[in-house]
């Protein structure tokens, strides 16, 4: 059985660049962005349906669910590495649900690696790309699984787990990355090593990009983009988006959302 971790965060906030890092380990294999969690929800929501609860409710069946739910992972991840330690990536992880199925899977909470950015910063790198690719730029683009929903379950899911979470920002990735990976390892329970920041850095396979050429482009050496979020975005947007970042605030660890409030659009 492979050591699994998972990794999920806020898109636009690294988590494509960190993939390429910890896959420099020759220990941690990071998937790109993965279905198992769906495959594995699948399978696990079978134990629970009503229309076979005659068939799995019995104690026979009941003893076979964990060892079954658990192979499963040993029989997906070694078809695609011989790697011992296996990060997950998908954002759908941090999800309530998802933690509390992998709970009781393992008989233990996960370990979620969630890279995280200011949310203007975020915003502001969506703005640019559609720019670049001659879309019409409006917030409501971001609504669902783009961006909000990753923001949205996150927050719930650290105030519900916060001791499932390393929470690590992306400017801290780019300007100190030995010491984030140093965080990460000690997270995984894996012995720390040397990343060279001067090595090329590249992707070891390549991600969907939904549509939006350059939503994975890393760039060659580590470096933040230099965009300046009050000169790219609306007064309304930076005033909106400023206030969404939950782990700046001084209690976060509470339920609830703040209301959304729509940005205006612009070209």
């Amino acid at each position: 059985m492979h050591n699994l971790h998972l990794l999920g965060g806020l898109p636009r906030s690294g988590i494509t660049l960190l993939s390429a890092m910890l896959n420099k380990n020759t220990n941690i294999y990071v998937t790109t962005t993965s279905p198992f969690v769906e495959i594995l929800w699948r399978n696990y929501g079978f134990w629970f349906d009503p229309d076979y609860i005659d068939d799995t409710g019995t104690d026979k069946m009941q003893d076979v669910k964990v060892p079954f739910l658990r192979s499963i992972a040993g029989s997906y991840f070694k078809e695609l590495t011989t790697k011992p330690t296996i990060i997950d990536k998908r954002r759908q992880w941090q999800h309530v649900n998802n933690i509390e199925m992998y709970t009781d899977i393992y008989g233990k909470p996960p370990k979620i690696i969630c890279p995280v950015r200011d949310v203007v910063d975020i915003i502001t790198s969506y703005k640019v790309l559609y720019t670049k690719n001659n879309l019409q730029w409006s917030y409501e683009s971001l609504k669902g699984n783009r961006f909000e929903n990753s923001y949205l379950e996150l927050k719930n899911s650290y105030s519900k787990y916060p001791d499932c979470f390393l929470l690590v920002n992306y400017s801290d990735i780019v300007n100190d990355p030995q010491a984030i990976l140093d965080r990460i390892c000690k997270f995984i329970g894996e012995p720390s090593f040397v990343y060279d920041a001067k090595s090329p850095i590249q992707a070891h396979e390549k991600e969907a990009d939904y549509g939006i050429n350059g939503l994975h482009t890393l760039r060659t050496t580590l470096s933040d983009s230099g965009d300046d979020a009050k000169e790219i975005l609306t007064d309304d947007e930076y005033n909106t988006f400023s206030n969404w970042n939950f782990w700046k605030e001084d209690s976060c660890i509470t339920n609830g959302t703040k209301p959304l409030v729509k940005a205006n659009a612009s070209s």
